[in-house]
Order: structure tokens, then C-alpha cells, then sequence
């Protein structure tokens, strides 16, 4: 059966198929993107939060009225924590109080007329939230499209590292449900207009930026920091079968030659990198699990660097290739942890003292490497900084309710985690004990701070994995893995956690086949689960039904049915059919032929 051509490749006869809207669409996606979150923030707030649709039903998020508030604080020279539950660096509400220090809007003139409708302090933070959001976007197509066309001009030379010179455009007469699909979806989109598709026309970021969630700001910098540690436009494997360090080395293809050029930007990545992750862990302590991911994969680019040299050294001394754990020391010689007879990834899992000897390894690769502790000094310098300057002006609270507060957090309201009725149940009996013993306060969080952990340990072996296995060669994957696994093992889940981990898949999307059966059953699964989640909230929330049990029961399948998702990724992962170069099968860490050495 012939399978589709790429959108890329079709003939001009195909395109001219396309409307109008929809190349208006591919070919201005960040102004219509801008346009449609603008005219949704000033309509359904108006619609719906005034009652002229829908009385009861309110589109701005809460949280939105939480920093409102704290901003009006701040105007008149109170602390924003004065404002109950503002739990947030101070800086974001002193951020959102910029149009309330102008008196613009005080005139009876056009300029005051125009300041009270656009940057009024109920329309600002969202503005602010939509235009951090379609950066996000931007950054997101601008990364997708250079990556292709890195892969196309290296698939000239490989014809066997794409299959779209062999692929051909199918007929409507094609049979089967999924050729009819693949047909009209090259006949009326583009790889220009998916590209858009992940970020600035998907709804989920849409609404959660409209609402007024701040989330916009959060992912927007793991993002920055992404794009400065990693060179977006090479895709490297988890392993290479071939000993040659140029094909092995993170930066091979960099368009930087000169080694000393090479040296200063890494160093100069590393620095922006780190200013831009530490800001990221001041607004929300999520991103600090991606701190051993950067590291590791700055020390992987300065390894390679400094392998490039020996490598250049031993050629011009040899005409042979010879495996580099022969002319290296120790340090080297477990770089990429592969037995050179046979090609297969290896991993000494019953050899304690190979796997002592990684440790050792690794750990002078993360803290004995210049990029890597620069990265870890500018970074914890930043947020230690900018925690001084909110304790400094705001005192402890800034401290206890800006950061400490995330560490010990639990909440059963509005939670898609498995654990909210575990949840709910033990505040509730927290709560009777507190009136048996005529307590004037709520017990907190402490009570459940011990089963609170257990959800921690699976996060921490792919935390481990991911950071050390994966990260140095695919960073954006690694990442993406890390945050996915976080937020479906976490004990608060609301929806602005998916954009976490949403804005960091299209950065490696093209490495994944989602075009297997496994992937669609994992989708539909999925999907399907969120539908009856959000059908049992919705009878509890709205009818007052007693339905605890059933949403415990959804929230447990919505649970195993992101695990089972991120499996199907993983073992889709860099796979022949995504058009992207694969490994080889015995190099697919992928799969279980791990083999003890």
C-alpha cells in the first residue's frame, strides 16, 4: 500500500487546493494567534463573567483575582502578600501593577479613553499572559522549521535517512479510513501550519492564557533556556554505532568551526542559560529538576569539544579508525557505555564496580566541568538573588508563601492526580481531630507529609535516567520525559500543569512516530479518560452529586493512561517511520536489549 507524500513535497496543482483561511492561517499564524487570544480576552470575560451569557459561569481563573489584587496592594505601597493565598514571587504582581502607577488613565481625553480599555489592570496581566504565550509560540515554529530543513539538507547525502524521496501521494480511491485521512490532510494543511498547530492555534494554551493564568510566563522560560543550552538544529541518537568522534559529539554540525569560537559560546550559553533558568526557578520551583539535564548536557558539549581536538590529533597520527576507549583514559572510556564487537548498548547492571565507576564519572562531568558549574553558579545565583531582593522587600512571607509553601502543598479541589481523595480524606479527618481537640487552627499538610513522598521515588529513577542516559545527547526529549513524568505522578495536577510539559514536546515531536497503532490506542485512552473525568467534576461541582468515588476512579485511569502514553512515546521514540535518521535496532535504548558487560 503507498503510503502519503509529505506536505512539503506537493505539487502546486495540490496546493492551490488550499482556502484562503487556512494560508492565511500558515502563513501569518503569530498575528492571528496574537488576534484571537486578544479578542477572546476581552469578549468571554464579558460574556460570561458579567452574566450575558451564562450566569454562574465565570472564564477568568481565579488566580487571576488573586494577582489583581496583590497588584492593587503594591500600587499603594503594601505587600502583595497582604492579599490572602498569593502564594507567588512578589515581582509578578509588581509586574502587573505597571498601569496602575500611570495616570493615563485618569484624563477624559482619547488617550484616556484608550488606557481604560486596553491596559486597564482587569485586561493588562492578560495581555501581558498572551503575548508571553505567542513568543512561546514563535520560538516554538522558528525551532520546528529550522530542524527540518537541518534534516533535509543532511537527507540529500543519506537517501536512507528519510523515506520521503520514496513515498508517493495516494488517490481517494486509496481503501482504509487512515489513507483517506493521510489524502485530505495533505491536501489542505502544510508542515508550516502544524508547526503552528502545537503551540499558537492549540486550544489548551489558548484558554489557559485567556483565563488569565500566569502559566504563559512560567514555560516561556524553560523554553529560552532550552534553545540556549542546546544547538536546536542538530538531532543527535541516545548512541551512535560508528567510532567517529565528528558523528558522535554534540556540535559536529555546528556551523562554529574554530575551537576556540566553540569554547567561548558554550561558555556564553551557559550563561544566559542559567540567568534564564534561574529566573524560571523563581517564578515556579518546577523547572530546578532540569538542572542535571543542563549540566550534563553542557558537559557533554564541552567532552565533545575536547574529543574533537584528540580526534583531529589522531587522524592526521593514523589512517586507521580506532575505537576512541583505546586511546583515552578511564574517564572516557565509559562515555557512552557500548561494547565495540557487536554495537549494542550496554549497561553494567550487575557489575557494581563498573557502575561505582560511572559515578565517579559522572559526577566529575557535572561538577568538574567548566560549562556545566558555570551554568550551576549562574543559575543558583540567580535565584538566590532574586529570593534576597523578595525577602528583603517583603520579608519572610515572601519566603514562606513564594517558596516554601510548593514543598509541602496539597489540595483536593480542582485535581486531576489519583491522589486527591487521599487527599480529601485526610484533611478531613485532620479537620475532626482539630474540633475533637478544640484546636483554633487547621492542621496543615503535615499529617500526610510522609505517604506524601512515596510519589516522589518513580519520579526520581526517570529523573535519573532521563538526566544522565538521555539529556547529553537529546535534551528536549529528556525534558520533556522528565516534566510528563512529573506532572502524572504529582499530587496536584490542574490543567495549566500540561502546558509544561505541551511546550516542550514540538521541540522534539519529529522524533517520535505517531503514526503507530500502539500511539493511537495510547491517544484514545487517554482522551477518553479526561472526558470522564471531567463528566464526574462536572456532577460533583455543578449538581452537587456525591460522586467522590467515581472522579477517584477517573483520576486513577487519567493516571494510567499518561503512563501508558509516555511508554508509547518512548518506544516510539526516533523509530524509522517519523522520517527522521534513526539508530540502529541494536542501538534503540528504546527497547530491552540492554546486555550486562
Amino acid at each position: 500500500m503507498s503510503t502519503r507524500s509529505p506536505p512539503s513535497i506537493r505539487s502546486v496543482a495540490n496546493r492551490r487546493r488550499i482556502p484562503t483561511l487556512l494560508m492565511m492561517f500558515e502563513k501569518h499564524p503569530v498575528i492571528i494567534a496574537l488576534f484571537v487570544r486578544l479578542l477572546l480576552v476581552y469578549a468571554l470575560p464579558s460574556l460570561l463573567d458579567d452574566g450575558l451569557l451564562l450566569k454562574g459561569v465565570r472564564y477568568t481563573d481565579i488566580d487571576y483575582d488573586v494577582f489583581t489584587d496583590a497588584a492593587v496592594h503594591v500600587s499603594h505601597g503594601r505587600s502583595p502578600y497582604d492579599r490572602h493565598t498569593y502564594r507567588y514571587t512578589p515581582f509578578l504582581a509588581q509586574l502587573l501593577a505597571v498601569p496602575l502607577g500611570h495616570d493615563a488613565g485618569n484624563g477624559n481625553g482619547s488617550i484616556g479613553r484608550i488606557w481604560n480599555i486596553f491596559f486597564s489592570i482587569r485586561y493588562f496581566g492578560k495581555i501581558l499572559f498572551c503575548v508571553a504565550d505567542v513568543i512561546c509560540g514563535y520560538i516554538i515554529v522558528v525551532i520546528r522549521r529550522r530542524q527540518r530543513q537541518n534534516k533535509s539538507v543532511g537527507a540529500k547525502d543519506d537517501a536512507t535517512t528519510s523515506t520521503r524521496q520514496t513515498q508517493t501521494i495516494i488517490t481517494p480511491e486509496a481503501r482504509g479510513w487512515k489513507d483517506h485521512y493521510y489524502y485530505y490532510y495533505s491536501q489542505y494543511t502544510s508542515l508550516e501550519l502544524t508547526d503552528a498547530l502545537w503551540w499558537l492555534y492549540n486550544p489548551l494554551p489558548i484558554n489557559i492564557c485567556t483565563r488569565g493564568s500566569a502559566e504563559s510566563l512560567v514555560v516561556l522560560l524553560p523554553v529560552l533556556a532550552t534553545v540556549a543550552v542546546a544547538d536546536m538544529h542538530v538531532v543527535l541518537p541516545l548512541s551512535s554505532s560508528s567510532s567517529k568522534l565528528s558523528e558522535d559529539c554534540i556540535g559536529s554540525r555546528s556551523t562554529t568551526t574554530q575551537e576556540g569560537g566553540s569554547a567561548s559560546l558554550i561558555m556564553a550559553r551557559a550563561c544566559i542559560a542559567g540567568i534564564m533558568h534561574g529566573i524560571g526557578i523563581h517564578f515556579k520551583l518546577y523547572p530546578v529538576i532540569y538542572t542535571i539535564s543542563f549540566m550534563a548536557n553542557f558537559s557533554r558539549q564541552q567532552q565533545c569539544q575536547q574529543q574533537r581536538r584528540d580526534g583531529s590529533r589522531h587522524s592526521r597520527e593514523s589512517d586507521t579508525d580506532v575505537p576512541l576507549k583505546k586511546n583515552v583514559g578511564w574517564r572516557y572510556q565509559l562515555s557512552d557505555y557500548r561494547r565495540y564487537d557487536d554495537g549494542i548498548t550496554t549497561f553494567p547492571w550487575t557489575n557494581p564496580r563498573k557502575i561505582a565507576i560511572l559515578a565517579v564519572c559522572w559526577v566529575q562531568r557535572l561538577f568538574f566541568t567548566m560549562s556545566s558549574v558555570l551554568f550551576l553558579v549562574v543559575s543558583m545565583g540567580t535565584v538566590g538573588s532574586l529570593t534576597y531582593l523578595a525577602v528583603h522587600y517583603h520579608g519572610q512571607k515572601a519566603l514562606d508563601e513564594g517558596l516554601l509553601y510548593h514543598f509541602q502543598r496539597v489540595d483536593h479541589r480542582h485535581n486531576y492526580s489519583m491522589y486527591w481523595y487521599w487527599i480529601y480524606l485526610a484533611r478531613g479527618r485532620a479537620a475532626a481531630a482539630a474540633a475533637a481537640a478544640a484546636t483554633p487552627t487547621l492542621p496543615t499538610s503535615s499529617s500526610v507529609s510522609f505517604w506524601g513522598y512515596i510519589p516522589l521515588v518513580p519520579q526520581i529513577l526517570i529523573l535519573g535516567f532521563s538526566s544522565l542516559g538521555v539529556a547529553p545527547y537529546d535534551l528536549s526529549f529528556a525534558l520533556f520525559c522528565q516534566t510528563f513524568a512529573f506532572v502524572a505522578f504529582n499530587k496536584v495536577i490542574t490543567a495549566q500543569y500540561f502546558t509544561w510539559y505541551l511546550c516542550l514536546l514540538p521541540l522534539c515531536s519529529d522524533r517520535v512516530n505517531w503514526q503507530s497503532k500502539r500511539m493511537y490506542i495510547a491517544l484514545g485512552i487517554l482522551f477518553l479518560t479526561i472526558i470522564v473525568w471531567l463528566l464526574s467534576a462536572f456532577t460533583l461541582e455543578m449538581l452537587g452529586w456525591r460522586t467522590h468515588r467515581q472522579i477517584w476512579l477517573a483520576s486513577s485511569f487519567f493516571f494510567m493512561a499518561n503512563v501508558n502514553l509516555l511508554r508509547s512515546i518512548v518506544m516510539g521514540y526516533n523509530r524509522k517511520t517519523t522520517g527522521v535518521s534513526s539508530v540502529p535496532p541494536s542501538d534503540d535504548l528504546t527497547v530491552n536489549k540492554l546486555k550486562a558487560t
